[in-house]
């Protein structure tokens, strides 16, 4: 979405055009330019609605001014507006006129005598008012600003909120690991639900593929086949020889590039080597880590994320051998972040929530343990109400019934839309049996499983989920389908699916302990 906004008399838009070109060059990509077919107004959109949806969210206004610009009531309006949400405003100059009077406060960068020096004046100008372009991100208008329980994307960086000195915590770390050697592993570790996957997707890995001196390799999931995983990151034309390393190979999979960049590998949910993958393949996994982060085989290092009540296991695994590796905690939001990261993204996407709206939402959500409902609710409510660009106190209270009841509500809605009979209500639930696991202390947590292996009868049940967004489609190597559970949160908000799975507990320990004895 805009962080710049573009305001300008429609007789100009060669130079508005220019201008947002520039910008672009500097760095800044998210723009509004109401003409632009990728950041301009969609089809269908109320005109006006739009163009104040999308001041609202920008976090300057750049008046192109001109005599027609300065003559257009719209221009005026645009510009009065902007003023009234304290938007910062950068009046450039491009040809005669008389600048509007509450314009007279503001300084002015005029380009007509000298446009090299003025563009130069306004980039300071910009940086020095906090609009550093390296931190702007564009974001497709038509892409929800609230994820959901899915963790957030790279895509998703303009709306990702509340992390800010965690973010620069790991880039520092990363930058110290290059410039002063030692350890090569930096590990995200923190609990179930503390956003490990969404810092390194949205926060970090954006940021990084700026830099000219790294490349990224991934983010890949360890799944059933890690080893596998691991060498199908490597680049069209850099898979290494039958029997030869692919450590190695990863290691210097840019080594041909002049910059010579250092690579990072990002491995997500590394607790999958404990809980999913066979031990064979999770051993060559590691050992091919071991081999591609030794200084000898080149400038590659590895971010990863782990669920701290795996870190133990994970350390107890004969093949993990005490590799050595960083931590970096990451603790869970606190109730000052609940706010930012409910605010954020309705600011980014011109979203305005109603007075009280905010205060409910993060009085609801209460404790960190349940800022994947908050995420959840948050989506619905986009989905539900966000056309009109506006959502309302009573759209919560009326329509979801508190955070909790946004995953009952959506899991009962699917049930209800599909009817299912009795038989294929206990094939469902023979399905979720495939898609948990009981953990240690008695709880349960996500497991996935192959598409193929789950019962046929409540595949159609199944992909309604998914349609829901509370199963997750993935794929494996060779394009075998798998399917899991969004997130844990379902297992405690939805309770159907918690008797089933209390009642079926027996049956689960069972299974884990078959399959342990099997794979030993």
């Amino acid at each position: 979405m805009s962080g710049i906004f573009i305001s300008h008399s429609s007789r100009d838009q060669s130079a508005a055009q220019e201008m947002a070109e520039r910008l672009r060059a500097q760095g800044y990509q998210s723009l509004f330019l109401d003409f632009d077919p990728a950041d301009g107004i969609p089809a269908g959109r109320d005109w006006e609605r739009e163009i104040y949806a999308r001041l609202r969210s920008c976090s300057g206004v750049l008046v192109i001014c001109s005599a027609h610009s300065m003559a257009s009531d719209w221009c005026f309006a645009e510009i009065t507006h902007a003023r009234a949400l304290g938007k910062r405003l950068f009046p450039v100059i491009i040809g005669e006129c008389t600048l509007r009077p509450l314009l007279l406060d503001t300084q002015v960068v005029d380009l007509r005598a000298a446009p090299e020096d003025g563009y130069a004046r306004l980039w300071r100008g910009m940086r020095s008012a906090g609009l550093d372009p390296t931190d702007s991100f564009a974001w497709e208008s038509g892409r929800a600003p609230y994820p959901g329980l899915a963790p957030f994307q790279a895509a998703d960086a303009a709306v990702y909120f509340g992390r800010d000195p965690e973010q620069r915590r790991c880039l520092d770390v990363l930058a110290q690991m290059r410039r002063y050697g030692g350890d090569r592993l930096l590990v995200v570790v923190g609990a179930s639900g503390s956003g490990k996957s969404s810092l390194v997707r949205a926060g970090v890995l954006p940021r990084i593929a700026r830099m000219p001196d790294w490349r990224v390799l991934g983010p890949m999931r360890p799944l059933h086949h890690p080893d596998e995983e691991l060498a199908r990151l490597l680049p069209p034309g850099r898979q290494p020889p039958a029997g030869e390393a692919v450590g190695a190979a990863l290691a210097s999979a840019f080594a041909d590039e002049p910059e010579r960049p250092a690579v990072l590998l990002v491995v997500d949910q590394l607790e999958e080597l404990v809980t999913t993958s066979a031990p064979e393949a999770a051993a060559r996994f590691v050992q091919t880590l071991r081999a591609a982060l030794a200084p000898e085989a080149g400038e590659l290092y590895c971010l990863a994320t782990l669920r701290a009540d795996y870190l133990g296991s994970l350390q107890a695994l004969p093949a993990w051998d005490a590799l050595p590796f960083r931590q970096l905690p990451l603790a869970p939001m606190n109730a000052s972040h609940f706010a930012e990261i409910i605010t954020g993204p309705a600011r980014v996407a011109g979203l305005e929530l109603e007075d009280g709206l905010v205060e409910a939402l993060a009085h609801d959500t209460g404790s960190p343990d349940a800022l994947p409902l908050l995420a959840f609710a948050l989506n619905g409510l986009w989905r539900a109400f966000g056309d009109d660009r506006r959502i309302t106190l009573e759209e919560y209270r009326e329509r979801f019934g508190g955070l909790e009841g946004a995953i009952r509500q959506e899991a009962g809605a699917v049930l209800a839309a599909l009817a299912p009979a009795p038989e294929a209500l206990a094939t469902l639930r023979q399905a979720f049996r495939q898609l948990v696991r009981v953990e240690p202390e008695g709880g349960y947590a996500r497991r996935a499983a192959r598409w193929q292996d789950l019962p046929a009868p409540a595949h159609p049940l199944l992909q309604a989920f998914v349609t829901a967004r509370l199963l997750v489609s993935g794929q494996e190597e060779g394009g075998a389908r798998t399917l899991e559970v969004a997130h844990e949160s379902l297992f405690r908000a939805w309770d159907l699916l918690r008797r089933w799975l209390d009642e079926d507990r027996a049956f689960l320990l069972w299974r884990q302990h078959a399959l342990a004895a099997a794979d030993a």
